[in-house]
């Protein structure tokens, strides 16, 4: 009987104990959990400040280029203002010349009609070349599809070609007396002639129309004339048999 009751006392003691140990497990856990809660919510803090600096950081960004553009803007308007004006001038002076067009027609036909005559006088360079531009202007005098500012412009641009081969040299190939030769136009002075060989030089007597044989101590210079106008060679001083002005012979 004693030991029953001796057993009954160590059981109530001991749940007694167990009941003393379970607030402070429980707080234990409750504290651990709390500290798990304040680190997820210190990370979640952490993680947003860094989305805030961020687009903070996108922000100034943005607002930089924006005050960029707007200086880029205030610098160029003026100069799309002075564009804009000069497109509309230009377009009223074509609107007037497209107007003009019927008084326009025969002028660009005379301005056609002396090109031509000027270019069978001239030295006899680049001859196909010269020949196949005024026929492809006068074409285009006849197609209605093209304004009547481009045809001028272009009859403009012929005249400048022409008035340019007078300024340097030129070079091409030919035949002079069946022969292949390397042909130095000077301006529009004369032109001299070297047979591909070397064997023979020849100069242009605008008098005669004829090419005339010229002592072969001019070659080495012609050929250098040559790479000067083909752009081989840099410019240096000719010695060159050039043509006496009265006679138009060279000599």
């Amino acid at each position: 009987m004693k030991k029953i009751l001796l057993a009954a006392s160590a059981a109530m003691l001991a749940a007694s104990a167990v009941a003393q140990t379970d607030p402070v497990s429980r707080a234990i856990d409750a504290t651990v959990q709390a500290g798990k809660a304040s680190a997820a919510s210190q990370e979640r803090v952490n993680q947003s400040d860094d989305q805030t600096r961020a687009m903070l950081e996108r922000y100034r960004a943005a607002t930089w280029q924006a005050q960029q553009l707007r200086v880029y803007a205030n610098q160029i308007e003026p100069l799309l203002a002075a564009q804009e004006a000069e497109k509309q001038g230009l377009q009223r002076q074509l609107a007037d010349l497209d107007r003009a067009g019927g008084d326009m027609m025969p002028l660009m036909l005379r301005m056609l009609d002396s090109l031509e005559k000027f270019i069978a006088l001239d030295l006899p360079f680049l001859q196909d070349e010269r020949k196949e531009r005024i026929a492809n202007l006068r074409r285009m005098m006849t197609d209605s599809s093209t304004a009547t500012a481009e045809k001028f412009r272009r009859v403009l641009e012929a005249y400048q070609i022409e008035a340019d081969y007078g300024r340097g040299l030129g070079a091409e190939r030919g035949q002079v007396e069946e022969r292949m030769v390397d042909i130095l136009r000077v301006g529009r002075s004369t032109m001299f002639a070297v047979a591909l060989d070397g064997a023979d030089a020849w100069g242009w007597n605008a008098g005669t129309g004829k090419w005339e044989p010229i002592p072969r101590k001019y070659v080495k210079e012609l050929r250098l004339a040559m790479k000067m106008a083909r752009e081989t060679a840099a410019p240096d001083l000719l010695t060159l048999p050039m043509p006496v002005a009265a006679a138009g012979a060279v000599k």
